[in-house]
C-alpha cells in the first residue's frame, strides 16, 4: 500500500534562520502555529515530515511575509551541508560527477519518493529534481529551494560565482522571472517537462576545491537517519502524534490535515495495518509517559499536565492499564535496579 511522502526534516535548511533574521519572529511563529510544527523540531530538524507539511510551511512563510516569491529569497543560502551526514557524504565525492550520482544514489535517505535525474545530450549534462507534489501551491517555491539546495553542491566544486548554462522549470513563468534569473545567474525555460539544471558536461571531471574531506560513509547516514524515512502508515502518524504531544494535544483531526487527507481516510489506512487512531495514540502517549517517569525530573502531576490529562490520578489510572503499574511504582522499580 502507498504511503504518504515523507522527507528528512534537515530539508528545512536555513529557511527557518532565514525568516527569523530578515522576516522577524512573528511570520516565523505564524508559519510554526499554522502547519503544526514544535519550535524544538524546528531547530533540531531531526527525523522525519510528511512533504505535505514542508510544502505547507513554506506556503505560510509566504502568506505571512506577503513574500509571493519567498523561494527566490532564501535560495542562494541554501545548502546540503545543512544536511547533516547525508550532504557531507555527497559533498565528500572526489569530483562533481561523483558528487551528483551520490545525490542521487542515496536520495531514498532523504526522501520516500523526491528522485533526481542525470542525462547526458552531446556536450550539454543536466541534472534534475522531481518533487513529489508539484501540484501544491508552494510548489514554484520549493523549486527554487530545490535549486538553490543543488546548485550547492556544483559550487562546492566549480567556485560560489558559477552558474549554469540553463534552468529548466516544470511551472508557468511567473510574473517575477526576470529576479528568478538574476538569482540563479541564468537564462530559465517555463512550462518545462521537469525541473533541471543545464551545464557543459566537461564540468563533471572537476575536482572539489579544497582537500582534506572528512571521510562520510552510506552506513553513517543510516545511522543518523534511522536507516530512512518510516516504512508504514501507523510509524508515518506516530511521529505526527509526537510532535503534537510537543505543541497541543493529540488531535486525528489535525493528524490528517498534516497528510493531505480526510480524518476516515487516515482511520482506514491505520485499520489497514491492524491499528486504530486511539490505539496509536495511547501508545505514543505512554511511550512519552515512561521516556518522562525515567528522566527522573519531573513528578507524576508534572506529566500529567504535560501530556494533557485533567489530574495526576487519571494519567494514573491510565498508566497502570498500559503498564500493570502506577507510576510511583514504576519509579520505585527503576530507583532499586540503580541502586543494585
Amino acid at each position: 500500500m502507498n504511503i504518504p511522502p515523507i522527507i528528512s526534516a534537515k530539508s528545512l535548511g536555513t529557511m527557518p534562520q532565514f525568516a527569523l533574521q530578515h522576516l522577524g519572529s512573528r511570520a516565523l511563529d505564524r508559519a510554526i502555529e499554522r502547519t503544526g510544527l514544535p519550535h524544538r523540531f524546528i531547530e533540531a530538524r531531526d527525523g522525519y515530515i510528511p512533504e505535505h507539511m514542508l510544502a505547507g510551511f513554506i506556503d505560510a512563510l509566504s502568506k505571512a511575509t506577503g513574500e509571493q516569491s519567498i523561494g527566490l529569497c532564501w535560495a542562494p543560502y541554501l545548502t546540503v551541508e545543512d544536511y547533516g551526514a547525508w550532504g557531507a557524504y555527497v559533498l565528500s565525492a572526489p569530483d562533481l560527477g561523483q558528487a551528483l550520482k551520490r545525490a542521487q544514489s542515496v536520495m531514498p535517505f532523504h526522501s520516500s519518493s523526491d528522485r533526481t535525474s542525470f542525462g547526458i545530450d552531446g556536450d550539454l549534462a543536466s541534472y534534475g529534481y522531481h518533487f513529489v507534489l508539484p501540484q501544491h501551491g508552494a510548489y514554484p517555491n520549493i523549486a527554487y529551494s530545490a535549486l538553490g539546495v543543488v546548485l550547492s553542491i556544483f559550487r562546492h566544486y566549480l567556485g560560489s560565482g558559477w552558474s549554469p548554462t540553463r534552468i529548466r522549470c516544470d511551472f508557468a513563468r511567473p510574473s517575477d522571472a526576470d529576479d528568478a534569473e538574476a538569482t540563479f545567474g541564468c537564462p530559465i525555460s517555463w512550462n518545462s517537462q521537469g525541473l533541471e539544471i543545464l551545464f557543459p558536461r566537461e564540468l563533471l571531471s572537476r575536482r572539489r576545491l579544497t582537500e582534506g574531506a572528512v571521510v562520510v560513509t552510506v552506513e553513517d547516514i543510516a545511522r543518523e537517519r534511522m536507516s530512512g524515512p518510516p516504512g508504514s502508515f501507523s510509524d508515518i502518524v506516530a511521529d505526527l502524534l509526537k510532535l503534537q504531544l510537543e505543541t497541543d494535544r493529540i488531535s486525528v483531526d489535525h493528524a490528517a490535515r498534516a497528510l493531505d487527507m480526510g480524518v476516515r481516510t487516515l482511520q482506514r489506512r491505520l485499520r489497514d495495518e491492524n491499528m486504530s487512531f486511539r490505539q496509536l495514540s495511547n501508545h505514543v502517549v505512554m511511550g512519552r509517559a515512561l521516556e518522562l517517569l525515567r528522566s527522573g525530573t519531573l513528578s507524576v502531576g508534572m506529566i500529567a499536565t504535560e501530556l494533557g490529562y485533567n489530574s495526576p490520578n487519571n494519567f494514573s489510572r491510565a498508566f497502570r492499564d498500559w503498564y500493570g503499574v502506577k507510576p510511583t511504582e514504576y519509579g520505585a522499580i527503576k530507583r532499586a535496579g540503580q541502586a543494585r
